[in-house]
């Protein structure tokens, strides 16, 4: 693996270490290949033209917006996989697992916000690994 030298202020070095410690890093260069991972991401995210994955948790109302949620799944070859279960007796959580461009991911997502009886929609976005 290629050294890399990076000058930084004394307060962002302390700031490092905490974090490292308490994340139990083995080592400061391990948290700064994290955070730049990290950085890659959203920055790539962000770009257009880019490839990335997604990770997309979806909670709603039961019964109300499912039979749109599969119809998503035939609309976008980007879905990879799905997974549904009950997270109570008001509220399902369904878990999509997409791969593709970022902005026919974000069209995907798109389409879920609008969908009536959505009430959560969180996800983890990574850039695609070349």
């Amino acid at each position: 693996m290629p050294i890399v030298s990076v000058s930084m202020d004394e307060s962002i070095l302390r700031n490092l270490d905490d974090v490292a410690q308490r994340r139990r890093y083995r080592s400061r260069s391990e948290a700064v290949r994290e955070a730049l991972r990290e950085f890659i991401d959203v920055t790539e995210w962000g770009r257009e033209g880019g490839e990335a994955s997604v990770i997309l948790a979806v909670i709603y109302e039961k019964g109300n917006p499912r039979a749109d949620l599969a119809m998503l799944q035939h609309r976008f070859d980007e879905i990879r996989t799905m997974l549904h279960t009950h997270v109570d007796e008001a509220d399902c959580l369904q878990i999509f697992v997409a791969e593709g461009s970022t902005a026919r991911l974000k069209e995907f997502i798109g389409q879920i916000r609008r969908i009536k009886g959505i009430k959560v929609i969180k996800f983890i976005q990574t850039a695609a690994r070349r």
